[in-house]
């Protein structure tokens, strides 16, 4: 898998940071979109769950991640949705699994349906090969 490129969702992505300096973050791709799901996940951690200390020093430190790895631009609207239709997917969990196959990405996340219904890999899967 070492010559492979990945697609990363936001679930797996904001548990990424634990490895950063154990990945090549040239082989790793994300949606525009990812960019403002990371945002809500640590609104979600600072807001809901009382996890967060300082959310807009996170979301910096997040967002200069982001910065250095490949940004996808957004895919056509009615492939998405085809596949949201066909494969009973939210819009946005259809549009990472759109790219990883439209660009031969292995997707990686930690959503359990996205995983079941795509050919996705976990986070956990994706560490045992860095």
């Amino acid at each position: 898998m070492k010559d492979k490129e990945f697609l990363f969702d936001a679930s797996a992505l904001y548990s990424l940071l634990d490895y950063v300096d154990k990945i090549d973050l040239k082989k790793i791709h994300i949606l525009t979109l990812t960019f403002y799901e990371v945002g809500n996940v640590i609104w979600k951690e600072y807001y809901i769950h009382k996890k967060v200390k300082d959310p807009i020093t996170l979301s910096m430190l997040f967002h200069k991640l982001m910065r250095k790895l490949n940004v996808v631009e957004d895919p056509p609207l009615e492939g998405v949705m085809r596949i949201a239709v066909e494969r009973g997917l939210t819009y946005y969990d259809a549009s990472y699994a759109y790219v990883a196959e439209s660009l031969g990405l292995i997707l990686v996340s930690n959503d359990k349906e996205l995983i079941r219904k795509t050919n996705a890999i976990s986070l956990k899967e994706f560490i045992k090969f860095i």
